[in-house]
């Protein structure tokens, strides 16, 4: 992310020498000394005394190892440009520098833009496309890099360029990641220890972008809380890019190394518009049909690199003949498209596909603009002091302002106000100038541990990231020695036959005493960190057996021996359910068989967030209705789902959607085979809420207090509406239908007023909604109960 220094270009007459003023955190820069810069007459903006009052400045070769800029000022792409008039001479092979400030104020707008959309997302919507503004930027200023390069040398040194990348951009993000994984051990709860280190481990080997895609894919894991390196996917991308790009760069020029200037830059110009062309269809196509993937992954940013590139391949080594005034009103219609993003797009918006278009383009166009110098250009507000800073150390920023965001409130115990937050962001900027000054610059630029040789480079590298991992796992090393002893206190829990133990607690005919209750006030069975797999598949005999486009899974004893047969279908909330039902069946001689897709409740409606999910739940309903007809036998049914929220919408919009919601499990319903004659709808159990329920839960722990009176929420917030059950009602007692009743077990979770995180030393939760399957395994006598009073117990 915003890993390249200030672009430059000399000054007549000026020394360079190595200084650290770097961004990011990806190549040398130089100061100018004295004079750099005068007053415009025209604007009274500082601008580099190269600047003449005509733009027919020439793009020169760049050194090797710097980013110099494509050209002046006046940069202009191919349709505008024309080639310079003499070739470079030697000495102009290795130009000094000055500072392009169209850039670092493009990257002062990238990195404010993203840290006001994670701490006030309601002010700036789309401020998520500041990555994409640093994507093309990184596109731009690489492509240059390499396309100099090769022409000065005739080929590239890729070992060369890694270990560049690898000075600038590691030394930081090390740094971060060492700090989150010490500060995850001292301050997070162990119940995220495990999904925190596994991103630690992924951001280390830059990977990130691909962990994040598969779980958001996941029904389950996007339950998850964000982890305190989830914003290192962008830098996992970049990374990715690397390594690649100038691997193309160096077979263009291999390839056309024989050919003349103008084919080289014509066909190379070709081969990326090609890449950055099918990137982009890959990208709108993918984003239609799996969009949480579509975010992450690298194919579908590939473009917003290459639309850089294109840029730099067309400028490179060209002068430019687009005057001034010209410029300037591409100058702001690329600013006007960046903010038109940030502000008009949200979290809604189908991205990166044809939306990320407007900010990606919107960056070109500032880039190829420059700084032209007229007096209502954006170029005086561009050069002021605060902007320029803030591009300059927007790499460091970006990398500190997600962990303090993520662990703070770990720390504190407490939701962030705005003046925590605006506290936040004052220790992000001085720890990134800290960052920037002792860290990444002596790094870049200075001769620590002769790190200018490759090898060298790579060495230190891989001890940097064997450091973090090393932390990791002896974290892990930590939980899995707590967990063993968790473990252990559990099973002592367990095979006490403690009647008190989960839903007993509450079950007034558990014969649950004073006595034995006592001895589970302390417990967590099981803690947050060591809760079992939520989908509880061990129970299911043979485990879950895939026909088509179910998944079965099978309870009880077997056809043969069974008194009758009960079938369950719904999404994960089903699937929860499964121990409890397990231990039912099991008691009364059934077959129960459970019939389960995530996120896919037996209703019209389709909840699933892609294309692929949409179709494998309409498969999977079709298919549920199809086993129940090839089984006539079978005339008992219960569902259970997932009850929403509606967080969010006002009650006239809550009431609207609750309508719809039971509609569509209405009609959905009326497609039951005719050999269904009863129906139980289980009303959905209380959510946790998200984020702070199971890290309570382990402050409790830590602490030493009380489970069965700490983390508790009113019931009135806590017990939700549930629109499957308001179709059952509905339904039950009309000519045609089944009949329909509610199973109804709030009362083990909650009291009169309010509702437990932990009930007879069993923790109900998983994650937000998921019960745990000791909880779950002790809702069985309540269930059978349920089942006996509404007459399901006969099937």
């Amino acid at each position: 992310m915003g890993s390249h220094p200030p672009a430059a270009v000399a000054a007549p007459g000026a020394t360079a020498r190595p200084i650290r003023t770097r961004a990011s955190a990806s190549s040398f820069t130089f100061r100018i000394s004295p004079p750099i810069f005068r007053a415009d007459p025209g604007t009274g903006a500082k601008l580099p005394d190269r600047w003449g009052t005509r733009a027919n400045c020439v793009w020169e070769p760049a050194r090797l190892g710097s980013f110099p800029a494509m050209g002046t000022a006046s940069d202009q792409p191919l349709p505008g440009a024309a080639p310079a008039e003499t070739p470079p001479s030697k000495e102009d092979a290795a130009p000094k520098e000055r500072v392009r400030i169209e850039i670092q104020a493009l990257r002062c707008l990238a990195v404010v833009a993203v840290v006001l959309f994670h701490y006030w997302p309601e002010l700036v919507p789309g401020g998520y496309v500041g990555v994409d503004v640093f994507f093309a930027i990184s596109g731009f200023l690489i492509t240059g890099h390499l396309v100099r390069e090769a022409n000065r040398r005739g080929s590239i040194s890729l070992a060369s360029f890694w270990a560049r990348r690898a000075r600038r951009i590691l030394p930081a993000a090390l740094l971060v990641l060492m700090f989150v994984a010490v500060a995850t051990f001292l301050v997070a709860p162990e119940g995220v220890w495990s999904q925190f280190y596994s991103e630690i481990t992924a951001s280390t080997l830059y990977v990130e972008n691909w962990y994040l895609a598969q779980q958001a894919v996941d029904y389950l894991g996007a339950d998850a809380p964000p982890s305190p390196v989830q914003h290192y996917w962008t830098l996992s991308v970049e990374e990715q890019f690397y390594l690649v790009w100038p691997v193309i760069i160096l077979i263009i020029t291999a390839v056309l190394s024989r050919a003349a200037a103008g084919t080289r830059r014509r066909t190379g110009f070709a081969v990326l518009a090609v890449i950055a062309a099918a990137s982009l269809a890959f990208g709108i196509s993918y984003t239609a049909s799996n969009p949480p993937a579509a975010f992450f992954i690298t194919p579908t940013r590939i473009w917003e690199f290459a639309a850089g590139g294109l840029l730099a391949y067309a400028t490179t080594g060209l002068r430019p003949v687009v005057r001034d005034p010209y410029r300037a009103v591409v100058s702001w219609l690329g600013l006007l498209a960046i903010f038109i993003a940030v502000f008009a797009y949200t979290e809604e918006t189908p991205f990166p596909g044809v939306a990320a278009m407007l900010p990606v383009f919107g960056a070109v166009a500032v880039i190829w603009a420059g700084a032209p110098k007229v007096r209502w250009a954006p170029t005086r507000a561009m050069g002021t002091a605060p902007i320029q800073w803030v591009g300059d150390v927007s790499y460091s920023i970006y990398l500190w302002h997600w962990p303090l965001l993520i662990l703070t409130p770990f720390l504190l115990d407490e939701k962030l106000g705005n003046v925590t937050k605006i506290a936040l962001i004052v220790l992000t900027v001085a720890l990134a100038a800290v960052t920037k000054k002792y860290v990444e610059d002596p790094i870049r630029s200075g001769p620590v541990l002769t790190l200018r040789r490759p090898r060298t480079t790579f060495l230190w590298a891989l001890a940097g990231m064997a450091s973090v991992l090393l932390v990791v796992t002896a974290s892990r090393q930590v939980l899995n020695t707590r967990n063993s002893d968790l473990k252990a206190k559990a099973t002592e829990i367990l095979s006490s036959d403690n009647p008190c133990l989960g839903a007993g607690a509450r079950d007034p005919k558990a014969n649950c005493t004073p006595a034995d209750l006592e001895k589970l006030r302390y417990a967590s069975v099981p803690t947050p960190a060591t809760a079992a797999d939520v989908l509880h598949s061990g129970v299911c005999k043979g485990g879950v057996i895939a026909q088509g486009a179910l998944r079965i899974c099978e309870l009880g004893v077997p056809a043969s021996e069974a008194r009758g047969t009960i079938v369950m279908i719904g999404d994960s909330h089903a699937m929860h359910w499964r121990p409890a039902l397990s231990r039912v069946a099991r008691a009364n001689k059934w077959r129960a068989v459970v019939l389960a897709e995530g996120g896919c409740p037996l209703t019209v409606y389709l909840r699933g967030e892609t294309a692929a999910d949409r179709r494998s739940c309409t498969a999977f309903k079709e298919a549920s209705l199809k086993w129940l007809r090839d089984n006539p036998e079978v005339d008992t049914l219960l569902l259970a789902e997932l009850a929403a929220t509606y967080g969010g919408l006002s009650r006239a919009e809550r009431d609207r959607e609750i309508e719809r919601e039971a509609r569509g499990f209405s009609e959905q319903w009326a497609k039951l085979p005719p050999t269904i004659k009863q129906v139980g709808v289980i009303q959905d159990n209380p959510p946790g809420v998200p984020d702070e329920t199971l890290a309570c839960v382990e402050a409790t722990l830590a602490a030493n207090r009380r489970t069965d009176t700490a983390c508790t929420r009113p019931r009135k917030e806590a017990v939700l509406i549930d629109p499957a059950v308001i179709a059952a009602r509905r339904l039950n007692g009309k000519p045609g239908q089944p009949r329909y009743s509610i199973i109804d077990v709030t009362d083990r979770f909650c009291d009169e007023k309010k509702c437990y995180a932990v009930v007879g030393g069993v923790l109900i939760l998983k994650d937000r909604s998921h019960m745990t399957a000791t909880w779950s395994a002790s809702l069985a006598p309540s269930l059978a109960r349920e089942l006996q009073r509404t007459g399901l117990d006969q099937p």
